[in-house]
């Protein structure tokens, strides 16, 4: 069973962006929606292993709780919480980074 995952406003509206410009780049709804179904499915290990991946150096103060890993050439960054896993943001690696503070 494992940890709930729930997936932020941000994240989702995040991962529609990027189906969105891979479908009006490659003008394929088969490659858009296979990258946009691999990043979301690839969640589905955090549910009982989501200290997998490394901590998310970006996230200021970070805890221990932030995390982040990488799909095709996106990061997702992801919060565990007791019972939850939250995933926060999936952007482009190219995108300058910065740091963040979120707050769930």
């Amino acid at each position: 069973m494992g940890k709930k995952i729930i997936w932020s406003k941000d994240a989702l509206d995040q991962l529609e962006d990027i189906h969105f410009y891979i479908f009006f780049e490659s003008k394929s709804i088969t490659i858009a929606d296979k990258v946009a179904n691999t990043i979301f499915e690839s969640t589905e290990i955090l549910k009982t292993q989501p200290e997998i991946y490394k901590l998310d150096k970006q996230k200021t103060n970070n805890d221990g709780s932030f995390r982040v890993y990488s799909v095709y050439d996106y990061s997702i960054s992801y919060q565990i919480n007791n019972d939850s896993i939250y995933i926060l943001r999936v952007r482009h690696n190219a995108r300058k980074s910065k740091k963040h503070s979120w707050k769930v």
